[in-house]
């Protein structure tokens, strides 16, 4: 996210950083992802060597390879981790039931219609935070927060 907690624009992310896709798939890889139906329309396909879980209201919607879900709830238990992916309504929902963040902090305000949810300082301790990285003329820092 932006300083301005900006995710995305027009469906899609609004900065390209290939470490940051690569470090990703890294941490996301043989794991469970859940995103919302607009996320998973701007990726366009499941996530090869990843359990994908699309939420959304629309009960009707069908996605091969894809486990189409109305609540967290309806993730079987599993020993994998499971990682909320987006978009920004996915996370507005599901902040409160997350533990850990994992944040790629872009170190510039950028226009966007998309959002990450405030990070509630009495509720999330910056825990570790990467030297700033740059990429494409980007900076950014990689941020894990641990819910208190």
């Amino acid at each position: 996210m932006s300083e301005n907690n900006v995710i995305g624009i027009d469906n899609s992310l609004p900065w390209h950083l290939s470490g940051d896709l690569k470090r990703f798939k890294a941490i996301t890889t043989g794991h469970q992802i859940v995103m919302g139906r607009k996320t998973y329309e701007s990726i366009g396909k499941p996530l090869p060597n990843r359990v994908n879980f699309v939420l959304t209201r629309n009960s009707d919607l069908k996605i091969d390879g894809v486990h189409v879900i109305s609540s967290l709830n309806d993730i079987s238990d599993s020993d994998k981790k499971t990682f909320i992916i987006g978009g920004g309504e996915i996370y507005s929902q599901l902040i409160d039931s997350c533990d850990e963040l994992l944040v790629t902090k872009i170190h510039r305000e950028i226009h966007g219609d998309a959002f990450f949810p405030m990070i509630d300082a009495s509720v999330w301790s910056l825990v570790d935070q990467s030297e700033k990285l740059n990429e494409n003329d980007i900076e950014f820092s990689y941020l894990t927060y641990r819910k208190i």
